[in-house]
């Protein structure tokens, strides 16, 4: 867990240097990002001076954060522990029938990139919320660049293998380990709370999810498990933006993406 803590305090110590921008250069932001900036301001500001540039381990305390939750989501598993919070930023995949209009839209997978925001978690819960928002404003950061609003550093990516949701979280810089799971709950975002939440093409937010480690794995993936395996035992999407398909494939293309940013919490 410390390095991910490390990478998080950097995290941190970045975003205090971009909250002095002038409020003349912050009116022509979105509104979306300008709420995340003024949550994180407010957020941080608490602390004493310099303390964002010497934290420890025991400053960010990874048992304090409280992950936003819904009715019907199920809790996490009692015994476990936070091992990590990044925010996923990509598309959710979709396929048609070009044949039929009125067809519905077919889940096909997902592709993000995560960006570490553990750290955040504990002293910024505030800002953490106003990120998958914001993060629709932008254009998804090429290669290794960080997460703006949030200047968060990637700590791996989530695609699919085969049906198994998977969480890479090896990196050239770092390995939390790899995890292939399986969807355990899927609660749609109730009405109210979807407000702030769309994304720019008018998409609704995906629905939060509970997911846990897969118990059954082809023997390819078995393998890669084995030598890479990691602590996660359950991993939850939460606080989503975006994502979410039209009603119908009308003017749909055989195969498309939908845009989405959420919170992933990782737990072990």
């Amino acid at each position: 867990m410390k390095p991910s803590l490390l990478l998080a305090f950097s995290t941190l110590t970045t975003l205090t240097t971009s909250l002095a921008i002038s409020k003349r250069h912050q009116r022509a932001w979105p509104e979306a990002i300008r709420a995340y900036y003024t949550a994180a301001y407010t957020a941080l500001s608490q602390f004493p001076p310099n303390t964002l540039n010497t934290l420890t381990s025991s400053t960010c305390n990874v048992a304090s954060p409280s992950m936003p939750t819904i009715p019907d989501l199920p809790p996490v598993t009692p015994g476990l522990q936070l091992y990590h919070v990044a925010i996923g930023r990509g598309t959710q995949n979709y396929t048609c029938n070009p044949s039929d209009p009125s067809a519905i839209p077919v889940a096909a997978g997902a592709n993000a990139t995560l960006y570490n925001t553990t750290c955040m978690s504990c002293l910024a819960p505030s800002a953490l919320a106003k990120i998958p928002a914001s993060a629709l404003l932008i254009p998804t950061p090429k290669g290794d660049s960080q997460l703006f609003p949030a200047q968060a550093f990637v700590s791996g990516q989530h695609y699919f293998t085969g049906s198994a949701p998977t969480f890479n979280l090896h990196t050239a810089t770092h390995n939390y380990g790899i995890q292939f799971a399986s969807v355990l709950a899927k609660v749609p975002v109730p009405e109210k709370m979807q407000t702030g939440q769309m994304g720019q093409d008018g998409s609704k937010p995906v629905p939060w999810l509970k997911l846990a480690a897969a118990n059954s794995l082809p023997s390819r993936e078995q393998e890669v498990l084995d030598s890479d395996s990691s602590p996660v035992k359950e991993v939850f999407r939460v606080n989503t933006a975006g994502g979410s398909p039209p009603k119908t494939c009308d003017g749909m293309g055989k195969t498309f993406e939908v845009e989405y940013a959420a919170e992933y919490w990782f737990w072990g």
